[in-house]
């Protein structure tokens, strides 16, 4: 996609409310007759795709497929399964067409260039959730960094409104209040990324239970009850001085050269987390492959390791998952943004996106397979979307959500080392605002257009399912 739009040079201060909020208007209007003039439609006019969205995502999950040689092809089955029982889970697992449809949709007025910020790269609600911060304190935090690049804030903000808009009407949630929800998120996301332009607050800023409510404080009220010991009788069971994993439909034995790739990559792992495991710590009791996790990933490896833990009772072992890494979705928007690869990307930006993120996040590669390598905390709590019953809930989840993709935004720029940012991504994208309203009106809009989208893609997905069309 051709980015366009502002520089991201930060405006000027000029005195009162009025009179920014109709600086950033002319500013707006100017940027718009710029869109209209060059594509010959509004900013947020959604021309007609020139794809076929089954094409599209069979070239995706057949790549895969030749990748591993068939060996995930039980995954890739699931995963159309997943993908055709509902819009939201069609738009939940194909992120990739999602990025490439943006690069043939007319480009928001508000734009920066496609390497000016880090994103998450899957913005959706459920890509949220509550767990244990590096300093054993419970927060509300983006949880998926799979798809993380370098690109335009707008392209994530964009994509968490479409998440918006499908999750309301699998609610049942009336239009109106579901436009007022993305209003909600675009107004709440600008209001912050203003907060953090001009400090550093967004590096030590996160979501506790001092200061969330409703849905987000449960979360991490559960979080807080949460016990290593529930998540280990899920998975595991032990006898005497000896844990193993379970016999279980979702863990797959594996191979001895499997095993010991494994156990390989836990040694070369170590010394890449942020807070690295003792030899003692990552000594590895046993190996699963995992079956059946996520749906976007689905088709990827995913490996558990029981390692453990910080002393040699049973209680304190860990869980360690490591999932194979591919080229994130947004990449092709922006090819040369990042030279980071494999899991070192989803790795590294965890820790950059999301403040007191899992110190135990690493990388390294499985035989020839890269991986992402994080705990399986025994305290996450997820989002469901199930789970928003009230305008309340709904209201204050969004206004969350928006929170932490400003920080996030704001996060991962020249205040860390290695993001490969030499400027303030808050400053830019605070610049590039000229309006809320006109962003609020054309990020609506924009979600309300793909949204259609993603359920007539999702309904020819079901049909060329239901037609025995092959899908990988």
């Amino acid at each position: 996609m051709a980015a366009q739009g502002s520089t991201g040079g930060h405006v000027p201060a000029m005195s009162g409310v009025y009179a920014q909020e109709m600086r950033r208007t002319v500013r707006f209007v100017a940027l718009s007759a710029v869109v209209v003039l060059a594509t010959g439609v509004p900013a947020h006019a959604a021309p007609r795709l020139s794809r076929d969205p089954v094409s599209v995502i069979y070239d995706r999950d057949h790549a895969l497929h030749v990748l591993n040689g068939g060996a995930t092809d039980d995954d890739l089955r699931t995963r159309t399964d997943k993908l055709a029982a509902s819009a939201w889970g069609f738009f939940r697992g194909t992120s990739p067409l999602y990025y490439r449809d943006l690069g043939e949709l007319a480009p928001s007025a508000y734009a920066t260039a496609g390497g000016d910020v880090w994103v998450t790269g899957d913005a959706h609600l459920e890509n949220t959730g509550a767990d244990r911060g590096a300093d054993n304190v419970e927060q509300y935090q983006l949880t998926d960094t799979d798809d993380a690049w370098r690109g335009s804030w707008t392209w994530e903000l964009r994509r968490e409104a479409v998440s918006v808009v499908l999750a309301g009407r699998a609610n049942g949630r009336s239009a109106a209040k579901t436009a007022t929800d993305v209003d909600t998120l675009v107004a709440e996301y600008a209001q912050w990324i203003d907060k953090f332009h001009g400090t550093d607050d967004e590096l030590g800023w996160r979501l506790t239970d001092a200061n969330t409510s409703d849905l987000s404080n449960d979360l991490i009220a559960a979080a807080a009850a949460d016990k290593r010991a529930d998540l280990l009788s899920r998975w595991t069971s032990a006898s005497g001085s000896t844990r193993v994993f379970k016999s279980d439909p979702e863990l797959q034995a594996v191979s001895a050269t499997t095993r010991s790739q494994v156990v390989s990559a836990v040694v070369a792992y170590r010394s890449t987390a942020g807070d690295p495991l003792s030899a003692g710590e990552a000594v590895v009791k046993d190996v699963r492959r995992r079956l059946g996790a996520g749906t976007g990933s689905l088709g990827r490896y995913r490996w558990y390791a029981l390692v453990e833990g910080d002393t040699t009772a049973t209680s304190d072992d860990r869980i360690l998952e490591l999932k194979q890494e591919v080229d994130p979705a947004p990449k092709p928007l922006a090819p040369g943004a990042t030279t980071l690869t494999g899991g070192q990307r989803p790795a590294l930006a965890l820790r950059w996106l999301a403040a007191q993120s899992d110190p135990l996040a690493g990388w390294a590669s499985v035989g020839p397979v890269p991986v992402l390598v994080r705990e399986k905390s025994p305290f996450a709590e997820d989002l469901a979307i199930a789970d928003l019953t009230s305008s309340t809930i709904w209201d204050d989840t969004v206004r969350d959500t928006a929170r932490l993709l400003a920080a996030a935004h704001s996060r991962a720029d020249r205040d860390i080392a290695g993001t490969g940012l030499a400027y303030s991504a808050d400053a830019a994208i605070d610049g590039a605002i000229t309006s809320v309203s006109g962003l609020q009106g054309e990020t609506r809009a924009f979600a309300t257009s793909y949204a259609d989208q993603v359920t007539a893609d999702w309904q020819a997905y079901v049909t060329a399912k239901n037609s025995g069309r092959p899908l990988f």
